[in-house]
């Protein structure tokens, strides 16, 4: 048993290949995404390559062999993209620590770069009307109805597009209104959704039964298949380019963020929104209020409670310089 043990941490430590795997295999028990265990393996396998052109293995690829890894990408792709990539080399380099496979941690006091605030994505109040109009023309199909019920999920409740198209029948809750939602690390949570929403939901669902073996999957296609990310995308795209909307690129993740800044902007509250979107801390949140700001101070200054009692109250009226 000892001798098999040896042997399989020898075939680790030399192919990067086996030792990738492995480590997405520990991944995978943790009950890593799908997507994430995607994410792992294309950047991990792009730093293999280079390692391996530098005659390195799992076991002996170095500090300086990352910087230098990280400072070609920096030449090929954003700071954002090049942090996401120290990330994966540093889950995969702490697992080999973890595993014995190293004695040592080469991804230790390598910093993350500095990103440039990247301001997200988001529609304004016109265009979401123009995009929710244009699909509604073609509500009387079978796509029609579903994009519909679809986009207005999305943009009144922020969740993912993953987690809309991974909504099984039983998830959806039209009389409490709301819809179970499984979001990263499988974890579960509940999320509201509004009038409006239900009745298209509800009529969407109506015809979704006329479907013959449809399945549980609540977003299916008009054969009957689990509607995929990929279509999903497409679709989207193809109702804004119907919307005639300009300046923005329409997607399922921009409408995620139309939804956050509607719901800063009207005064919603931060913790709320926190649960809503699936994020374990306020970091995000936080991260949020800060880009949208501006929206937030117009909206502050339409709702000012000082402003508003400014005519009777017996304050200084002269303007701070």
């Amino acid at each position: 048993m000892m001798l098999e043990a040896v042997l399989w941490q020898a075939e680790l430590g030399a192919d990067f290949h086996a030792a990738i795997e492995a480590f997405l295999l520990s991944r995978r028990l943790k009950n890593t995404s799908t997507e994430t265990i995607l994410w792992y393996r294309k950047r991990l396998k792009l730093f293999a390559d280079f390692c391996q052109r530098r005659d390195e293995t799992p076991t002996t690829f170095r500090k300086d062999t990352v910087l230098a890894y990280l400072r070609l990408r920096l030449g090929q792709v954003r700071p954002q993209t090049v942090n996401g990539d120290l990330r994966a080399i540093r889950a995969f380099a702490h697992w080999l620590y973890r595993e014995g496979l190293r004695n040592d941690d080469p991804t230790q006091g390598i910093e993350k770069l500095k990103e440039p605030i990247a301001y997200p994505r988001t529609l304004s109040d016109e265009q979401v009307v123009a995009l929710v109009n244009a699909i509604a023309k073609d509500a009387q199909t079978f796509s029609g109805l579903r994009d519909l019920a679809l986009t207005c999920l999305l943009l009144d409740t922020g969740i993912r597009i993953s987690e809309a198209l991974n909504l099984r029948l039983s998830d959806v809750d039209l009389a409490q209104g709301f819809v179970r939602v499984v979001g990263k690390g499988r974890r579960e949570r509940v999320v509201p959704i509004g009038d409006s929403v239900k009745t298209v939901l509800y009529r969407y669902l109506l015809r979704r039964m006329q479907v013959t073996n449809a399945g549980d999957w609540v977003f299916i296609t008009t054969v009957a298949t689990k509607l995929s990310r990929r279509q999903a995308h497409l679709r989207i795209q193809y109702w804004a380019r119907k919307a005639g909307i300009n300046g923005v690129r329409v997607s399922p993740h921009s409408l995620r963020f139309t939804f956050v800044r509607k719901w800063l902007q009207s005064g919603g509250d931060s913790l709320v929104l926190q649960r809503i979107l699936g994020h374990q801390s306020a970091q995000m949140t936080a991260y949020y209020a800060r880009l949208f700001a501006s929206d937030l101070q117009d909206a502050h200054r339409r709702h000012s409670p000082m402003d508003a009692l400014a005519p009777v109250l017996k304050l200084p009226r002269r303007r701070i310089r």
